[in-house]
């Protein structure tokens, strides 16, 4: 049965991706997009609708009707005040469901302020009232497509993660488990980890896409204040490049090195791998 679903965060990667899948599906989708972005082109299926995080009037018009909302915020430093603005609305809307984007580890004492601040998130909404899902997700494999012109033109590329493994996710897993939590029962009250199949270290991703493009890459280690200097140097605010190294710092120990089932669990089958991944941009890498 199709279902209306409201997606905040709708042009983001994640967003996007979910977006599309919904459509797909034969769902009918509301993005909800900033004034800026109301030219966005969406999938056929999905309509615009404007809203304003600083507003929650706007979200709560947004959410009337829905049978369910996909809660994604940027990062930023109202982050937490935003997520709570889209839960209230949606409350106060009568949505029967909210699944909530997460990120993996999130817990009070977490080393990096970004995924703090997801837990006090998650905990506001376990106790809003509302039917809910959470979804936690590692960092995605898409991430390293910021490196994909390092890794044409030099062969390498360039992070402040240390030597430490990681079981990223690809974003299309992440939003085909949230079409069918959105969409499915079953998941009511629930929190789900999502991650890839295998931990791999950034040298180990490096020598898979050397593998699939057929020449060798690197991977170069490089200091945290490097990174951020390198970052603020491209023109990216310094609250972001800041709070982007405080949270690959806590990467870099290799705390989200475990695998979860919870991918196959909702889904039925296993995560991307990452050679998979790689092989599907192998244009943007090669």
């Amino acid at each position: 049965m199709s279902k209306k679903i409201l997606v905040t965060g709708a042009t983001g990667n994640t967003g996007s991706e979910l977006v599309r899948q919904l459509a797909a599906a034969g769902h009918q989708v509301r993005a909800l997009v900033r004034v800026a972005e109301t030219d966005a082109q969406l999938p056929p299926g999905a309509e615009a609708v404007v809203g304003d995080y600083d507003r929650p009037a706007t979200l709560e018009a947004a959410a009337e009707g829905a049978d369910a909302v996909y809660a994604l915020v940027p990062v930023s430093p109202k982050q937490v005040q935003w997520m709570k603005n889209i839960i209230d609305a949606a409350k106060r809307a009568g949505v029967p469901r909210l699944v909530k984007h997460s990120g993996k580890g999130a817990t009070a004492d977490a080393p990096a302020a970004l995924i703090r601040d997801h837990y006090e998130t998650d905990q506001y909404l376990r106790h809003a009232g509302l039917s809910y899902t959470i979804l936690q997700p590692n960092s995605f494999m898409q991430n390293l497509l910021w490196s994909a012109d390092s890794i044409k033109a030099q062969g390498a590329f360039y992070l402040p993660l240390g030597q430490a493994k990681q079981s990223v996710i690809d974003i299309t897993d992440i939003a085909a488990a949230a079409v069918k939590v959105l969409t499915e029962p079953g998941h009511e009250n629930r929190s789900y980890v999502l991650t890839g199949p295998e931990s791999l270290s950034f040298a180990e991703q490096a020598q898979i896409i050397g593998k699939v493009i057929g020449k060798p890459v690197q991977y170069v280690a490089v200091p945290p204040e490097a990174a951020a200097e390198s970052m603020k140097g491209s023109g990216m605010p310094a609250w972001l490049a800041e709070t982007l190294v405080d949270f690959f710092s806590a990467v870099a120990t290799g705390i989200y090195a475990e695998v979860s089932d919870d991918v196959e669990k909702v889904l039925g089958r296993t995560a991307t791998r990452f050679e998979s991944f790689v092989q599907r941009h192998l244009a943007a890498f090669k």
